[in-house]
């Protein structure tokens, strides 16, 4: 992945709890989802860094399970799909209807299912190129299972631990503990948002 930290989701987690002064603490389950929720948009919705993919159309569709990846990267979902390319060109991204206006003039794609696109207006077996965005792993299981490294530059990990602070608060019905923590989050949010869009600017994927 574009970036990753040395800090592994089991430290991080870790680290968090035997700081909140909150009795009961929520669940593990809580602080894994949290953090595997807060990845996942972060890379969705913020870094979207674009990898390209080489597939076929077969009968009106594009399976996206076939696509490889990087051992941590999570698998081509179809909300991931940025633009897709028939034999080099670019088809419209549009729903069922469109297909059906559009098609066979302009080849049309469309969500259909978590993992595949159908495809109006396009020939069986035709090449297709996707532009999607990288997510990192979901996470899953026990704090212990949570080897795998935050998926954010070592600088900027205090903004996952903002993130799980505010929800361990959030869950407690600490609402001025929540409000103060996720105001942190969201303003760590915002500059890292800034920082990311700085380097698109520079060229910098």
């Amino acid at each position: 992945m574009l970036y990753s930290s040395t800090v592994t989701g089991t430290e991080l987690i870790t680290s968090v709890k035997a700081e909140l002064p909150i009795v009961p603490l929520p669940p593990d389950a809580a602080f894994v989802r949290w953090l595997s929720s807060f990845e996942q948009l972060v890379w969705s919705e913020v870094i979207r860094q674009e990898r390209r993919a080489e597939t076929k159309v077969a009968n009106g569709i594009i399976a996206l399970d076939g696509i490889p990846v990087p051992e941590d990267e999570d698998g081509v979902q179809a909300s991931d799909v940025c633009a897709v390319y028939l034999d080099g060109v670019q088809a419209q991204h549009g729903n069922a209807e469109q297909g059906y206006l559009f098609s066979p003039e302009c080849a049309v794609y469309r969500e259909d299912g978590a993992r595949q696109l159908a495809v109006d207006g396009t020939e069986n077996g035709i090449s297709a190129t996707l532009i999607y965005t990288v997510r990192p792993m979901r996470r899953a299981g026990t704090v212990a299972d949570q080897t795998a490294v935050i998926a954010l530059p070592e600088e900027s990990s205090e903004l996952a631990a903002s993130r799980l602070r505010g929800e361990a608060y959030r869950a407690a019905n600490e609402d001025e503990l929540a409000a103060k923590w996720l105001a942190d989050y969201n303003a760590r949010l915002e500059a890292f948002t800034a920082w990311c869009d700085r380097r698109r600017a520079g060229g910098v994927r």
